[in-house]
């Protein structure tokens, strides 16, 4: 407005006479010297502006501190304009009538405000008979009235001023509320909102939960370690280095600090840890029950609904008069709490906000119980941990495998089958292949290419994502779980393609036995039935070998026979089937009857791991010859081994890329001479470990 202002006016003025200088008696002065207002000041702040405004609009970070770069200039130019108005304004008269004319205009802007936003808002009047809506026709006619009658008070003041004086102060009058309402905005960033993602300006802005958590964590240290000698670990985990911004910063006077970058078994012990958010199901496998976690937020940006803006999202605020309010709220009194109801949306307060980055404050529960008072807090003896007690270091004996798209390389490796020569099978996920591989892990054969059944033709052998693999008792066959072609393929021992099944785009609603999605597991029974973990529709289907419907094992469900995400398949030497029921954090067992024609749920026990619910989080099961269970923990970083009847019994692996560790441990397979076979998908890596 102001910039519509001052151009208007620019574009108006005359520029007075050169005024010529008189000389003095003590000093020369060339008699053509004048005094001229030709500075190029106001075109240059006219081009600024409209520059700047077009220089912003399509170049650089559509962020809210680049509109001081656009609107600088034009404050520039409407203080020239206001300048221009109070030097044309008749003051002699102003002082006779200005005060009531000033007054009544103060008066009519705030009525006629009230006006428009009762007539434009959620609540408009003359819509009906109910309170609320009387109560809105009131407030409305009330508002009307009180314009009109100060119109008509300033119009009767103003009769004997001329038209431009009048104009003037009206001018002024409008742009000194502008002004307030500017000055209110600035006080509210400042100093009430400084550091909330309500107001616009706070943008990838470190939110209060950081120093709530350094007010702990002073509190700790000085009550239990003394003053700054705490051991703090915190995440400094890639992409975005975790919370190593800023609390590399704040915690610079803590000498003994120490950076992760994957949780791992040595954060058990830490009396304070900081994690985050992409840690958050991670860290829970070493932490466990023996830490407090407190939630807080540590980044936040202001709502984003303004990015990808339309014409036709424009217009839908403009002709609704729920979001037209709503966005009015938000505009004056930075309330979206109308703005959540008619979008339907959450993440508007500020302890929920949203887009934000999250993190959690770890404390030992027996540290927690020292500095809480009155006993509160009791410390527990409850082990973070289960397994540790059964903790081995082994290291890999055989190790092959590097990233990338070569013979003997992989791209996120996940299943892994031995076949009845001691070869192995690899399910080379990311390069949408099966590799074949020695004994002793040399290169033999591969095949498969990429397709996607969801945009076009996917030939037999392709695949998208194979992500499991297994091989017939005889030998002879090799099937693939190709997991995002939702079917499953079977093959010759050398690799030619025989047969695939599957219904990729079948109606969920259905019950359709061949409408298989994203399967995962896949395992073959001493009769060579194929047994499929159909992990998105939540059971367990059994196959001939030519792929004819035999069975459905489980069903959606928490109780004992059902599944929530089951993923590894495998069977102990005495046929029993064992599946790792991932998101109900168990493995449960199935025994046949006499004939092998159904399978009745055995037993089941728990694991205390698979927290996450990534894509990536997805364990694989092996059984070796005496029946011992071994499952991966993914984002364990680690093997574990149970009995046959679920009993722990060890466990191997941490966070690394060591002979000894993992960084994603994903399909597992025991060999006929008692090796354990380890795919380490994040590594790209196939791993031999001989059992102590």
């Amino acid at each position: 407005l102001g910039l519509i202002l001052a151009a208007f006016l620019g574009l108006r003025r005359k520029s007075p006479a050169p005024l010529p200088i008189q000389p003095s008696s003590t000093e020369f002065v060339p008699p053509t010297a004048t005094i001229t207002d030709a500075a190029p000041a106001f075109p240059l702040l006219i081009w600024w502006a409209i520059s700047s405004l077009i220089a912003f609009s399509f170049a650089g970070e559509k962020m809210p501190w680049l509109t001081v770069h656009i609107t600088l200039p034009m404050i520039l130019l409407t203080g020239w304009g206001m300048g221009q108005i109070i030097e044309r304004l008749d003051w002699v008269k102003f002082r006779e009538r200005g005060g009531w004319a000033t007054l009544l205009l103060v008066i009519f802007f705030i009525g006629f405000s009230r006006v428009l936003i009762m007539g434009l808002g959620a609540n408009p009047p003359f819509q009906g008979k109910e309170l609320g809506q009387l109560s809105a026709t009131g407030m409305f006619l009330f508002s009307v009235a009180f314009t009109i009658i100060s119109a008509a008070s300033l119009a009767w003041y103003l009769k004997y001023c001329q038209t431009r004086d009048a104009l003037r102060l009206t001018t002024l009058v409008f742009f000194g509320l502008l002004a307030v309402l500017t000055v209110r905005t600035a006080v509210r960033a400042a100093y009430i909102h400084p550091n909330d993602a309500t107001e616009y300006l706070v943008y990838a802005h470190g939110a209060t939960g950081i120093k709530d958590i350094m007010a702990q964590i002073d509190t700790i240290s000085s009550r239990t370690a003394g003053r700054k000698t705490l051991t703090v670990e915190y995440d400094s985990s890639s992409p975005d280095s975790g919370v190593a911004w800023p609390f590399t910063w704040y915690l610079r006077h803590y000498p003994i600090k120490v950076a992760f970058d994957k949780p791992g078994s040595d954060l058990r012990g830490a009396p304070v840890v900081i994690v985050d958010q992409k840690n958050f199901d991670t860290i829970k496998s070493f932490v466990g029950t023996d830490y407090y976690q407190i939630n807080y937020i540590r980044m936040v940006w202001p709502n984003q609904d303004y990015f990808n803006l339309t014409w036709d999202r424009v217009m839908g605020v403009l002709t609704s008069p729920a979001l037209r309010s709503a966005v009015w709220q938000i505009w004056f009194n930075r309330d979206y709490s109308q703005y959540a109801e008619a979008t339907n949306e959450t993440g508007f307060t500020v302890p929920d906000w949203s887009p934000s980055d999250k993190m959690q404050l770890l404390i030992r529960k027996d540290v927690a119980a020292e500095i809480w008072n009155y006993g509160i807090i009791q410390s527990t003896t409850i082990q973070a941990d289960p397994y540790v007690q059964g903790k081995l270091v082994i290291s890999a004996d055989l190790t092959f495998g590097t990233n990338g798209t070569s013979d003997g390389q992989f791209n996120a490796p996940h299943g892994i089958a031995i076949a009845p020569d001691g070869t192995l099978f690899v399910a080379d996920t990311n390069n949408n292949r099966i590799e074949h591989f020695s004994a002793t892990g040399q290169f033999l054969n591969s095949w498969g290419s990429f397709s996607d059944i969801t945009v076009g033709d996917a030939p037999l052998g392709t695949f998208n994502q194979p992500w499991a693999v297994t091989v017939s008792p005889d030998g002879k066959f090799v099937y693939v779980a190709d997991t995002w072609n939702h079917r499953i393929q079977k093959f010759t021992f050398s690799g030619t393609p025989v047969k695939m099944w599957g219904n990729p785009l079948y109606d969920p609603t259905t019950t359709d036995p061949f409408g298989i999605w994203g399967p995962r597991g896949i395992a073959v029974d001493a009769q060579g039935r194929v047994y499929v973990a159909d992990t998105g529709n939540k059971r367990i289907l059994v196959f001939d070998s030519d792929g004819n419907f035999i069975q459905q094992i489980g069903s959606e469900g928490l109780s004992i026979g059902q599944f929530e995400e089951p993923v590894g398949l495998a069977f102990d030497p005495r046929g029993y089937l064992y599946i790792n029921d991932t998101w109900n954090q168990r493995v449960q067992a199935f025994a046949p009857n006499a004939d092998g024609s159904t399978y009745s749920p055995l037993l089941q026990w728990d694991i205390a791991g698979w927290y996450g619910e990534s894509l990536d989080n997805k364990p694989y099961i092996a059984s070796d010859s005496q029946g011992q269970i071994f499952v991966t923990d993914p984002e364990g970083y680690r093997v574990l081994e149970f009995s046959t009847n679920g009993g722990f019994i060890r466990t191997w692996g941490d966070f690394g890329k060591g002979a000894e560790n993992f960084g994603l441990a994903t399909g597992v397979a025991v060999d006929p001479d008692g090796h354990v076979w380890v795919c380490d998908g994040a590594n790209d890596r196939v791993m031999r470990f001989t059992m102590p």
